[in-house]
C-alpha cells in the first residue's frame, strides 16, 4: 500500500502531528511519503520518506511567476489590511504556479491531506484527481470549509455560505471569503473524500459544513504521542535540569504564539490576578510573546523544538493550564498529560475529548476568567489531588494517544478504500 501525504510545512502544530502519523505508518510497514514545502527541516537525516515538491511544482519558475505570485500576495494583503493581528491566519485556496498532483509523478494508492493551506491550489489540484480516486483528509483546524479563515469563532456562515465575514469586516456580499469558499466548494464537491478530525468537536462542525456535504465518510481518529519521549522525570531533577531552583508552586503554560487571541492568554493572565491561595507560585511559559503584564513570576523558555526538553518543562511544572477559546485537539495538554502533568482548561473544542473534569484535570466555563481563577486555585492547594490526577492522565495519554493505535485505525480506513474501489471496478 503507496500513501502520499501532504502538509505544508514540516514545523508547527499541524505539521508535528502529521509526521508523528507518518513515522508511525512507515513503522508499520505501510510504503509512506510526506510532501512539503521546503527547505526540509526538523525531519531525520537521510530520510528519503520526505520529498519537498515546491521543485517540481516550481519548474516553470520565471519572471511571469514571480509577478503573478507577487500579484496575487499584494492583493490578498490589501483585502486583508486592518484585520486584527490577534486574528488567526486566513489564507487563500489559490497558489501560483497551479499544483496539479500529476505534475510530481508520484504514483500512489491513497492522496492524504493534512493541512494544505499556501501548499496546494484547490482548483488545478483536484481537478488533476480523478473523481473516483480516494482521498483522505485530516483537518487540523476548519480552514478547509471555510471562506477563509482557520478558525470560525461565533460565526456558522459556513454552514451554508461564507459572505460578509466578521474576521474582514465588510459589508460586501460577494467579498472575499465569498469567493473563496465557492471556489473551494466547486473544486472538491464531486470528489472521493474522506475525512478524519482528531477531535469530536471538529467533526461535528465538519459534518454541518456546506463545502463538505459531499464527502464520503467522516470519523474521529484522535492524535499519536510518543509516550515514552514524552514522559514524567522527576520534578526535582527536571528543575535542575531547566536551571530552575524554586520551591514554588510552579503553572506551566505556553503555545507557538502567546499573543494570538484564540489561545486565551489574555485570560489566564486576569485569571492570575484572581487567585486567592495562599501558596506562592511562580509560571513557566514557552512560546514566543510578551509576558510583561502578567502579574506574576514567569519563568520563561523561550520557543522550544526539542521534544526531550518539551518533556522536562512539563515535568517541572505541577500543573499545566490551557486557555484555548476555540481549538481542535491541542497537543500541548496531550504531552503535559503525558509527562504526568495534570491540565486546567476552558471546556473548549476537543479539550474535553481528554481533560476530564476532576480524572486527569480539571475544566472551567469557556471564556469565565473567574472560573479559570477557581480551578487554578483548587489544584494548587490540594497537593495529593494533584499527584493522583497526574497518574491518571499519563495512564489517559498512553491509552487514547497510543501511535500504533492511531496508525492502525488510519490502515483499516485505507483498506476499506481501496476494498471499495476494487469492488466497484469489478
Amino acid at each position: 500500500m503507496r500513501v502520499i501525504q501532504f502538509n505544508t510545512t514540516t514545523s508547527g502544530g499541524a505539521a508535528v502531528a502529521a509526521r508523528r502519523l507518518h513515522d508511525a505508518l512507515v513503522e508499520s510497514g505501510i510504503s509512506s511519503r510526506f510532501c512539503h514545502l521546503g527547505p526540509k527541516r526538523n525531519t531525520k537525516p537521510q530520510d528519503a520518506s520526505y520529498q519537498t515538491v515546491n521543485s517540481q511544482w516550481k519548474k516553470t519558475g520565471s519572471l511571469r511567476t514571480w509577478l503573478i505570485t507577487r500579484l496575487q500576495k499584494i492583493g490578498l494583503n490589501r483585502a486583508l489590511k486592518g484585520r486584527d493581528p490577534g486574528l488567526e491566519l486566513f489564507s487563500s485556496p489559490r497558489v501560483y504556479p497551479a499544483t496539479p498532483f500529476g505534475d510530481l509523478g508520484l504514483e500512489t494508492d491513497i492522496i492524504h491531506l493534512h493541512w494544505v493551506a499556501k501548499l496546494v491550489d484547490y482548483t488545478s489540484f483536484f481537478a488533476s484527481i480523478p473523481d473516483d480516486f480516494p482521498v483522505v483528509w485530516t483537518l487540523h483546524d476548519m480552514n478547509p470549509f471555510t471562506g477563509g479563515c482557520h478558525y470560525a469563532g461565533q460565526c456558522t456562515h459556513f454552514e451554508k455560505e461564507c459572505s460578509q465575514c466578521p474576521q474582514l469586516g465588510t459589508p460586501d456580499q460577494q467579498d472575499l471569503s465569498w469567493n473563496f469558499f465557492h471556489e473551494k466548494n466547486e473544486a472538491i464537491k464531486n470528489k472521493n473524500i474522506h475525512i478524519v478530525t482528531p477531535s469530536h468537536w471538529l467533526e461535528s462542525a465538519a459534518r454541518r459544513s456546506a463545502i463538505l456535504r459531499n464527502a464520503k465518510s467522516f470519523q474521529t481518529i484522535p492524535y499519536g504521542l510518543d509516550t515514552t519521549v514524552f514522559r514524567p522525570y522527576e520534578k526535582k531533577d527536571a528543575r535542575a535540569k531547566l536551571g530552575i531552583h524554586s520551591d514554588k508552586v510552579i503553572v506551566g503554560f505556553g503555545a507557538e504564539s502567546l499573543m494570538n487571541y484564540r489561545k486565551g492568554f489574555q485570560h489566564l493572565g486576569h485569571a492570575f490576578t484572581k487567585l486567592s491561595t495562599k501558596q506562592s507560585i511562580a509560571g513557566l511559559a514557552f512560546g514566543s510573546g510578551d509576558l510583561r503584564d502578567f502579574d506574576l513570576e514567569v519563568i520563561s523558555t523561550g520557543f522550544v523544538r526539542d521534544p526531550q526538553q518539551q518533556a522536562l518543562i512539563y515535568s517541572a511544572a505541577d500543573l499545566f493550564v490551557m486557555p484555548s477559546l476555540e481549538d481542535n485537539l491541542p497537543q500541548t495538554g496531550i504531552e503535559a498529560m503525558a509527562c504526568g502533568t495534570p491540565v486546567v482548561a476552558f471546556a473548549a473544542g476537543g479539550v474535553p475529548d481528554y481533560v476530564k473534569h476532576e480524572e486527569t484535570g480539571l475544566l472551567a466555563i469557556t471564556g469565565n476568567t473567574a472560573d479559570l481563577a477557581t480551578q487554578i486555585d483548587w489544584l494548587v492547594t490540594h497537593h495529593k489531588e494533584r499527584s493522583i490526577m497526574g497518574k491518571k492522565a499519563r495512564a489517559f495519554a498512553v491509552d487514547y494517544f497510543d501511535p500504533q493505535k492511531q496508525a492502525a485505525k488510519y490502515v483499516a480506513l485505507y483498506q476499506q478504500l481501496l476494498s471499495n474501489m476494487k469492488n466497484q471496478a469489478a
